[in-house]
């Protein structure tokens, strides 16, 4: 997916949560550094893509990259929290796949990429919605027959506190065939190895890195390890906008789940902001 007009104000916001870290004496020069990269912006790149750029300018003045840690911390001890509950909403269900999916997406929420102003309220209100809303009985059919039917299956994770939700999703599927997939470094609070092994995910299935601190999975930047067995799985499930966005030209069997959470992204996908996302790449 190529970077819209309407991507500026997000990168711009990226800098500006990003300049609390930063001296007040640092904060001008950041930020004509980081409006020089956009007025260069090539606009066929992805947004994540561009973000990446935007957060090498502001590495320079936080060489401590990892600048969301306390967040991503509290993110995955907030939804630990909720985990014994969440669960068993699932097992309690008559369809415990379709429950894990539904939250699963809900997890989508956890974004401080796209929004940074969360709240009890915010969180608990996602997961009422998630119980309640319909997805597409065909496309959830669809998604079933190919998890049953691959033999190989690679789960893109997305954020931190979000991985609770998908680790809960993954209890509902054939473990033996799942390998998780989190960020090689620091990103925004996207998931890490580190927050894979808090919150137990390393214990359930195979976990490995993409080697790369896009948010999002841009191929060609991702390590050989995971590019072969990006390659060889029979079934990709992508969770997220960020890995939307860099997959969505590719050829391969993948099946996208998010929360359409910018207008930008609703468009692309013809949908409305808000909605929960099911869709195939082919």
């Amino acid at each position: 997916m190529k970077t819209y007009y309407e991507c500026m104000p997000c990168f711009v916001n990226q800098a500006l949560t990003a300049m609390q870290n930063i001296p007040e004496e640092d904060k001008e020069s950041l930020l004509r550094e980081v409006f020089k990269r956009i007025a260069k912006i090539d606009f066929s790149l992805s947004p994540p893509e561009m973000a990446r750029d935007i957060f090498d300018i502001i590495e320079v003045y936080l060489p401590d990259n990892d600048f969301y840690f306390d967040i991503k911390k509290k993110s995955n001890r907030y939804i630990l929290n909720l985990e014994d509950d969440l669960r068993m909403k699932i097992t309690e269900a008559s369809d415990p796949f379709m429950i894990g999916l539904h939250l699963a997406i809900a997890g989508n929420i956890i974004d401080f990429g796209a929004k940074n102003d969360f709240s009890d309220q915010c969180i608990h209100a996602e997961i009422k919605e998630a119980l309640e809303i319909k997805l597409d009985k065909t496309l959830t059919d669809r998604f079933q027959k190919e998890i049953m039917n691959a033999d190989k299956i690679l789960y893109l994770g997305d954020n931190a506190g979000e991985i609770i939700f998908d680790k809960l999703f993954i209890e509902q599927l054939p473990l033996d065939k799942i390998t998780f997939v989190v960020r090689g470094s620091a990103i925004i609070n996207d998931a890490l190895m580190a927050d894979a092994e808090m919150v137990g995910m390393t214990e359930l299935v195979k976990v490995v890195s993409n080697g790369d601190n896009i948010p999002g999975t841009v191929l060609h930047r991702c390590s050989n390890e995971f590019k072969t067995l990006f390659e060889e799985s029979d079934l990709i499930i992508s969770k997220g906008q960020g890995n939307y966005e860099t997959l969505s030209g590719i050829d391969k069997n993948i099946c996208f789940l998010l929360k359409a959470k910018c207008p930008v992204i609703a468009k692309d996908l013809n949908r409305k902001v808000g909605d929960f996302i099911i869709k195939f790449s082919t």
